[in-house]
């Protein structure tokens, strides 16, 4: 058995949450991708992922398996660095698309390692929302928020965010801190939209088994998240962000996080996507490394302080959905169990 490629195999899965997607995004065949998994596991004497009409999604074991192959992968292409040729720089201009959010607080703060570590590649910046902009921008890859549609791109899963409820200091001390989940209904909301046009205001929470839906109410709604920052520290009302776009706020203590107790679901993934023509681009093969390493850096430094890997989120039902709100398209009693 290929066991490099069968880690690959599972890391991609892991990923994109099919076989079917993985397969895709690898340019081979459905089988060859479950048969390998498959032998895998019988190898190993575990099951590496839960099968469900849903979709796949990592056990623990599979967890631990994806985890490890992640950093054998890594040490893999640092080895293949150090054997290029010393002269063999890289050159040439390269497209990146990056959700605002991710570009502001993630990515070009750190920008200048990569410049840094190339300094023969010229990197050129565009703003993109959903993987509909790698064609019409005509990017060589994407860093985006959310859940990768179904398309025929190359997709790297590179972190997954929570979602954390926070305010300023002044607007908590005028209002109080609410204590449990329900209470923000009575609170200003800062609603932003998804990248589908999906008012996202019906917020789910979880603790220990428990759910409570709270819809929320907003007077300023926005597509565009600098702005809810602003307003935000600015006192005007509560917002439920990913956490990886707000450390700056949070060390600053220009935001504070409430109800750090309870998940607050559906929060989502950080990935990059690109098209296969573009696979064996060393510029972008270089970049994903680079996003690789400063998302792995940021989830170990995320803020609130979290123990131990968050686990991927599943696709939530409105996803995908025509624009609208969420609460249109989520029963109010979904997820509720005793």
């Amino acid at each position: 058995m290929d066991k490099l490629r069968a880690m690959h195999y599972v890391a991609r899965t892991a990923e994109t949450g099919s076989f079917a997607a993985a397969a895709k995004s690898l340019d081979v065949s459905t089988p060859a991708v479950s048969q390998l998994v498959n032998a895998l596991e019988r190898s190993l004497g575990v099951r590496l992922f839960h099968r469900t009409s849903q979709g796949l999604s990592l056990t623990p074991d599979g967890e631990r398996y994806y985890e490890a192959s992640r950093r054998i992968a890594a040490d893999v292409d640092e080895l293949e660095r150090g054997l290029s040729p010393p002269d063999a720089r890289l050159r040439g201009t390269l497209t990146v698309g990056i959700r605002l959010a991710l570009g502001q607080y993630c990515i070009m703060p750190r920008i200048a390692r990569f410049l840094g570590r190339y300094p023969d590649v010229e990197l050129v910046n565009k703003p993109a929302r959903t993987v509909r902009d790698i064609d019409e921008q005509k990017l060589d890859i994407a860093v985006l928020l959310g859940w990768p549609s179904e398309r025929n791109l190359v997709v790297r899963a590179l972190a997954q965010t929570r979602y954390v409820i926070c305010a300023s200091p002044d607007y908590w001390n005028r209002t109080g801190r609410p204590r449990e989940p329900e209470e923000l209904s009575a609170h200003h909301c800062l609603l932003f939209r998804s990248s589908g046009d999906i008012l996202l205001d019906r917020w789910i929470f979880e603790r220990a088994g428990e759910r409570r839906t709270v819809d929320v109410k907003s007077r300023l709604l926005t597509d565009d998240r600098p702005w809810l920052d602003e307003a935000a520290c600015g006192g005007a009302g509560v917002m439920r962000l990913a956490d990886l776009t707000l450390t700056r706020q949070f060390a600053s203590g220009a935001l504070e996080p409430v109800l750090t107790d309870w998940e607050a679901l559906e929060a989502p993934t950080i990935f990059a996507a690109y098209p296969p023509a573009q696979r064996h681009s060393k510029l972008v093969r270089a970049f994903l490394e680079f996003l690789v390493e400063i998302f792995a850096e940021l989830e170990n430094e995320r803020l609130p302080l979290v123990s131990g890997r968050v686990a991927r989120v599943p696709k939530p039902e409105w996803f995908g959905r025509a624009r609208g709100r969420q609460s249109k398209f989520t029963p109010a009693n979904r997820g509720r169990r005793s």
